[in-house]
C-alpha cells in the first residue's frame, strides 16, 4: 500500500537557556531521527512517556513547526519546506484534534460561530448551506443544533471534545491527528469519545494518528502502534503482535505497566531509574541505562531501526534473542 503520510529521518531541535562550557544555550533534540509510515484508513498510535517529543512530531506533520532535516509526505507531496500560502488548500486535506477541549476552543465565540469558521474560509458555500452544515456536524457527534447557540464554556469536558471532534471533520478531512484527545476526560466520558472517533472513521474513511500514553485506549482504537522513547521510535507493529509479543524492553515495560486484573500473573522486571536529559543522551542505546537486558554493545553502539516481521520494525540488539512478553 502505499502511505498516506509518510516521515523519514525526521530531526528537530529546540534552542534551552543553560548550555555548557562557557556557552549560554543548548539544542534539545526533540525529535531525532523519527520515521513512520501511515496507510490511508488506518489509525496509528503513537505511544511513549511524557516528554518524548510525540506532540512535537504531531506540529511538524501540521506545519505548526518546520523540521531541522528529514521529510514529511502527505499523499506524495513533500510538507517541509510548504510556505503559508503552499499550505493553504491542504489545511482542509489535515486537521487536528487537541488534548484540552476547553483551551482549544474560543471562549468568546459560540459553537455556530467556531464551526462555521472553516466553511467561511475554505468554501463558497452560502449562510444557509453552511448553518446546514454546521447542525449536521453537531448531529454527527451526539449534539443537537440548538448547542450551536451556546457558549464552549456551558458545556461538560466531554461535550466540548465533541465540539472539537465536529470542527475537525467540518471539511471532511483525510488525515485527522488526534492529541491526547481523552486524557482530560473521565473514564466514562473517554470510552463514549473513543467510540465515536471509531464509528466516524467507519463512516467516512477517516486516517487517525492517534497520539497517546495511555496502551489500554491505544489497543481498542488502533490498526498500528509505534513506541517513542527519548525523541526516537523504538518499535513499530501491527496492534495484535505488537500485545501478544513486543520485540523491544521498552514496550514490554509498557506493557507490563498496564494494570491487569490477574493475581496469578507473574511479576515482570520493569526499568529502573528516570528518563535521561535530552540534553545529554546516553551513548549507544538511549534506553541502555534502564535496560536489563543490556549488554556492552549496547552501551556502545546505537542500533538501527530494522524490520524483523512484516510492518514490524524495531530498534534493539537483541531483538532476535529475546523473547519479551506481552498481555495475552
Amino acid at each position: 500500500m502505499t502511505p498516506l503520510l509518510e516521515l523519514k529521518d525526521l530531526h528537530k531541535s529546540f534552542r534551552v537557556a543553560g548550555g555548557k562550557r562557557g556557552f549560554s544555550h543548548s539544542m534539545l533534540p526533540a525529535v531525532a531521527g523519527v520515521s513512520l509510515t501511515l496507510n490511508k484508513g488506518q489509525t496509528l498510535g503513537l505511544v511513549g512517556e511524557s516528554g518524548c517529543g510525540k506532540s512535537t512530531i504531531s506540529k511538524l506533520i501540521m506545519g505548526l513547526l518546520r523540521p531541522d532535516s528529514g521529510s514529511i509526505r502527505f499523499r506524495d507531496q513533500e510538507l517541509s519546506q510548504l510556505n503559508a500560502r503552499q499550505w493553504r488548500p491542504l489545511r482542509s486535506q489535515m486537521q487536528m484534534i487537541f488534548q484540552d477541549p476547553y483551551a482549544s476552543l474560543n471562549p468568546r465565540m459560540t459553537v455556530n460561530a467556531i464551526l462555521n469558521e472553516p466553511f467561511a474560509i475554505h468554501t463558497k458555500l452560502n449562510q444557509q448551506q453552511r448553518r446546514d452544515k454546521v447542525a449536521s456536524l453537531l448531529e454527527k457527534v451526539g449534539l443537537e443544533p440548538w448547542h450551536g447557540q451556546r457558549y464552549p464554556h456551558e458545556f461538560s469536558g466531554g461535550q466540548r471534545q465533541r465540539i472539537g471532534i465536529a470542527r475537525a471533520l467540518a471539511l471532511q478531512p483525510e488525515l485527522i491527528i488526534a492529541d491526547e484527545p481523552v486524557s482530560a476526560l473521565d473514564l466514562s466520558i473517554q470510552a463514549q469519545i473513543i467510540n465515536l472517533l471509531d464509528s466516524l472513521q467507519e463512516e467516512f474513511g477517516l486516517t487517525y494518528l492517534f497520539i497517546s500514553h495511555d496502551l489500554s485506549v491505544v489497543e481498542h482504537l488502533c490498526d498500528q502502534v509505534a513506541v517513542m522513547y527519548l525523541g526516537q521510535i523504538v518499535e513499530q507493529a501491527p496492534v495484535e503482535q505488537f500485545y501478544r509479543q513486543p520485540a523491544h524492553p521498552y514496550s514490554e515495560a509498557l506493557l507490563q505497566a498496564l494494570p491487569v486484573a490477574d493475581p496469578t500473573r507473574t511479576a515482570h522486571r520493569l526499568p529502573q531509574g528516570e528518563v535521561p536529559s535530552p540534553l545529554d543522551p546516553p551513548p549507544g542505546c538511549p534506553f541502555h541505562p534502564r535496560c536489563p537486558y543490556a549488554i556492552s554493545i549496547c552501551r556502545q553502539q546505537p542500533p538501527a531501526l530494522l524490520e524483523i516481521a512484516d510492518q514490524h520494525v524495531v530498534a534493539c540488539h537483541r531483538s532476535g534473542e529475546l523473547n519479551l512478553g506481552g498481555i495475552s
